[in-house]
């Protein structure tokens, strides 16, 4: 490196220029550098264009230490991390009009909290408190095509983005993006409402929503402020899932939002997860250890390394609370139980007990998740799935309690290191018929 990083917080995007050279520019709380494929250094600002067009002010911008780097029609946008956003001249990185060429978005003393995104056509911004939109294509230098910027305008939320790595574009099944971002409440996401404009056709309108609510309680958990703002947020493509990797103290989890049923699965990990990338269909992931690591799929327990010649077994272990059809200081009737779960290419099967008044009935192995492959599969432990759903679950079928008590609960397990995801249960049952 011929300069240093101010930090170990670095931001980068790649931009071609003019010339077609491409550079990885980067920005770490100092001046705006570049990585040309052989070392990594500071940006030169280029030589002042002939007055009166504007002169470069790289230099000065560079001397209030630049936190965020990113691209939108072509030009190269850097923010200090304060209401402050600049932009180069088109296709140029190493230039920067200073003195006309930037934005303020002063509103309820907000700052810029990450690097611009594109989406829709716009440049949203996050902010602390809220959301700035830049639109436009480029800066207006008299060319009759250009449509200059537009800035300060705002989404109208006050749920801001706190977290510098806390957003990302997502893409649900559908084919409709949405841009899930992290602020107070939770996960939210910008989502374009598909109502035109009347009075100017073809100007989309935005609006944001919560994608915990009614899903998970984020709020239980306690983070605090510093913990939220050091959250990761990425997308998985390769499993459609949406993950974001927050620490609470020694525990650190992957709350996961699968966009394809838009349900929230809890991961509790080891180690803190710094940051998550996919390369040659995998999905990757640093952390405080420094080494590179590697999510498997295959792996379903606390091992070590993938050999799983080390580690901790873990035992799936889920209790519902207590179940009651009634409030009479009558018993009710438990009649069937079903379960939905996921089904796999492996072995997988799941243990019921279910507690009752007088006792506990215990089913080994009451669920096979198994999908059937013929001469492979165990006859009587796998079955039929249907592989054209883009879900693969499970035959549900009715499991016999016949059970009398006032209060039932259900407990899942597994400890045969077996993949299991529970989707849904449901019990049926009658009530003694005593009115309450």
């Amino acid at each position: 490196m011929t300069n240093a990083f101010t930090s170990s917080d670095v931001f980068g995007v790649g931009y071609t220029d003019y010339a077609d050279v491409s550079n990885l520019l980067l920005t770490s709380g100092g001046s705006l550098q570049q990585y040309t494929g052989t070392e990594v250094k500071n940006v030169v600002p280029a030589v002042d264009d002939t007055p009166p067009l504007p002169v470069n002010k790289l230099s000065t911008i560079n001397a209030r230490g630049l936190k965020y780097v990113w691209v939108f029609t072509g030009h190269v946008f850097v923010s200090d991390g304060t209401d402050l956003v600049w932009y180069s001249k088109r296709y140029h990185y190493d230039y920067f009009p200073g003195d006309v060429q930037y934005f303020r978005f002063i509103r309820d003393n907000d700052y810029v909290t990450g690097p611009g995104i594109d989406f829709g056509g716009l440049c949203l911004l996050p902010m602390r408190r809220g959301w700035g939109v830049i639109s436009g294509e480029t800066f207006d230098d008299g060319v009759s095509t250009d449509v200059p910027f537009k800035a300060n305008l705002y989404l109208n939320t006050n749920n801001g983005n706190i977290s510098s790595r806390g957003f990302a574009k997502i893409t649900y099944p559908t084919g409709q993006q949405t841009v899930a971002y992290l602020s107070d409440n939770g996960m939210n996401e910008i989502y374009d409402t598909g109502i035109d404009n009347v009075e100017t056709s073809g100007t989309r309108q935005y609006s944001t929503r919560n994608l915990m609510d009614n899903k998970i309680d984020f709020n239980k958990f306690g983070f605090t402020d510093a913990e939220k703002s050091a959250a990761v947020v990425v997308f998985d493509s390769l499993s459609g899932r949406l993950k974001l990797a927050i620490d609470r103290g020694s525990t650190h989890y992957i709350f996961n939002y699968d966009v394809q049923n838009q349900e929230w699965y809890l991961w509790r990990l080891p180690w803190s997860t710094k940051s998550l990338t996919e390369f040659a269909g995998a999905m990757y992931f640093g952390n405080t250890t420094g080494l590179l690591h590697k999510l498997d799929e295959t792996l379903y327990t606390d091992w070590d390394q993938v050999a799983k010649s080390s580690g901790t077994t873990v035992k799936f272990y889920i209790a519902t609370g207590l179940l009651s059809a009634e409030f009479t200081g009558e018993s009710s009737y438990f009649h069937y139980m079903q379960v939905e779960s996921a089904m796999y290419t492996i072995k997988s099967s799941l243990d019921i007990k279910f507690v009752y008044g007088a006792g506990a009935l215990l089913l080994d192995k009451a669920i096979f998740n198994e999908i059937g492959v013929y001469d492979v599969s165990a006859y009587d432990e796998a079955q039929y799935a249907n592989l054209n759903y883009t879900d693969n679950i499970n035959q549900v079928k009715r499991k016999k309690l016949h059970k009398k008590a006032k209060y039932a609960q259900i407990i899942f397990s597994n400890d045969r290191d077996e993949p299991i995801e529970i989707l849904r249960y449901r019990v049926e049952g009658t009530a003694s018929g005593i009115g309450g």
